[in-house]
């Protein structure tokens, strides 16, 4: 597992985040487990990292791909609808 504060360093001074980062992330505020599991402070440090220096496309998309993955995933697909089902 990546630590918090590997990740928060490393976009606090300007790098782009990969999916491996980002999932660890999105893992970290996802998880019951204490050791597992990132404090407000780590994340409120990430947030303001991100705030300062933005996200490029790809970080963005690494981001949505591990949140749609953090928990289930329902599979509409034998649902007959005519177009495709999103979420927020």
């Amino acid at each position: 597992m990546l630590a918090p504060a590997e990740i928060i360093r490393a976009k606090r001074d300007g790098a782009a985040l990969d999916a491996a980062q980002m999932g660890a992330f999105v893992s970290g505020l996802a998880s019951q487990r204490s050791g597992e599991r990132w404090s407000e402070g780590q994340v409120a440090a990430l947030a303001m990292a991100v705030c300062l220096n933005g996200m490029d496309r790809a970080e963005c998309v690494a981001l949505t791909q591990a949140m749609t993955h953090s928990g289930d995933v329902l599979d509409w697909s034998r649902a007959g609808f005519d177009g495709p089902i999103v979420d927020k």
